[in-house]
């Protein structure tokens, strides 16, 4: 995680913002330290609520910012300038290289803040319940020395009796399914961050040991939390994730082996869409039952339970949205290939604007190349 990172405010505001914290918890003896992470890409339509979420719940939050292009960046900006306890680290990378990226930002995260937990969190996750004293009492039952725990996803699904002209994702989506899918999260202890050798596995799923086996660590249930999580809130949103998300995963240039474990699904679906066509012509509300693996309908009754997440915050920044998959998918392919030039020093030309001498023959060796 060394290539164009920035932190906003290194030195005034993300700074003055942790010590003011270290100085709030060392006048309250006993207080718990909770911080989150998170690597965010081009979740414009949910990144907002997600924020005001989770700094209802922890004490800072330290972001990846991912080279954006729906305006995912201008919100984060917008809300980092209102003022709250985030820090925003830019990264210029195309590629998607989440669990080497998180795990340099929770060590950051461990050295500013020296927090009790981590929490490591995409955008489309958000913590319930939404009560501070509730996480307080369930991270304190957590055994002693253990570097994590995981923590169940609960998927939220579209469904036609959502309100379409609500922008707001997390109050519009308001069924979850029955049956929680057996995905786990992970919250990291003060004890990962004194163990260098263990490192976030892709998608924040688990831990590895470096030498070891890619075999995830085992850890223990949280119980008492979840993550309410909304992969799919629209068609535009969707492709968008299909598409530049798994580009973004063969950029990474992984090996064959490592690609297959950590990309099977996105692979299938950028397959089905993009090579197959499966997709082509489906309505919205289609596109989104194929991704949840339905091809009749959205769902069927007793499926889902409503559950709505507690969404107070009203949004402020909509209106920096840009939800087109098109030009999303053009500006990805613009910042890759900028990232990664063609190597043209065998044929290229270099030019000015009024040449005042004739070039001098190639020397033996460099036919091809000229200078006016």
């Amino acid at each position: 995680m060394n290539r164009q990172h920035d932190i906003i405010g290194e030195s005034a505001t993300a700074l003055s913002i942790a010590v003011d914290l270290n100085r709030l918890f060392a006048g309250e003896v006993g207080k718990m330290k909770i911080a989150g992470i998170s690597m965010i890409r081009n979740d414009a339509d949910i990144v907002e609520p997600f924020v005001r979420h989770t700094l209802r719940l922890l004490d800072h939050l330290f972001v990846i910012v991912h080279s954006p292009e729906d305006g995912t960046g201008e919100i984060l900006k917008a809300l980092h300038d209102e003022g709250l306890p985030m820090t925003l680290v830019h990264y210029g990378e195309p590629a998607f290289l989440q669990g080497e990226g998180l795990t340099w930002l929770a060590r950051q995260a461990g050295a500013a803040l020296e927090p009790d937990f981590i929490f490591a969190l995409d955008a489309d996750e958000f913590i319930v319940p939404a009560d501070r004293g509730a996480i307080e009492s369930a991270l304190s039952e957590l055994p002693a020395g253990i570097p994590a725990a995981r923590i169940r996803l609960r998927t939220f699904v579209p469904t036609a009796e959502d309100e379409p002209k609500e922008p707001n994702p997390v109050r519009r989506i308001r069924h979850r399914s029955r049956s929680e899918i057996k995905v786990d999260k992970l919250v990291l202890t003060a004890a990962f961050s004194a163990d260098p050798m263990l490192v976030l596995d892709h998608g924040n799923h688990g831990l590895l040991r470096i030498g070891a086996s890619a075999q995830q660590l085992r850890m223990p249930p949280l119980r008492q939390l979840a993550l309410a999580h909304y992969p799919v809130r629209s068609a535009a949103q969707l492709t968008n994730k299909t598409i530049v998300g798994y580009l973004a995963h063969l950029a990474a240039g992984r090996p064959k082996v490592e690609e297959l474990r950590l990309a099977t699904h996105w692979r299938r679906c950028y397959d089905d869409m993009v090579v197959q066509g499966a997709t082509r012509g489906m309505t919205d509300a289609q596109l989104i039952a194929w991704f949840h693996g339905r091809h009749d309908g959205l769902s069927n009754e007793g499926e889902l339970v409503c559950d709505p997440t507690p969404a107070a915050d009203p949004l402020r920044y909509a209106h920096l949205v840009q939800n087109d998959p098109y030009a999303t998918l053009a500006r990805f392919a613009e910042a890759l290939i900028r990232a990664r030039p063609g190597h043209l020093d065998g044929v290229r030309f270099d030019h000015c604007a009024e040449p005042t001498t004739v070039a001098s023959p190639p020397a033996a060796g460099a036919a091809g190349q000229t200078r006016a």
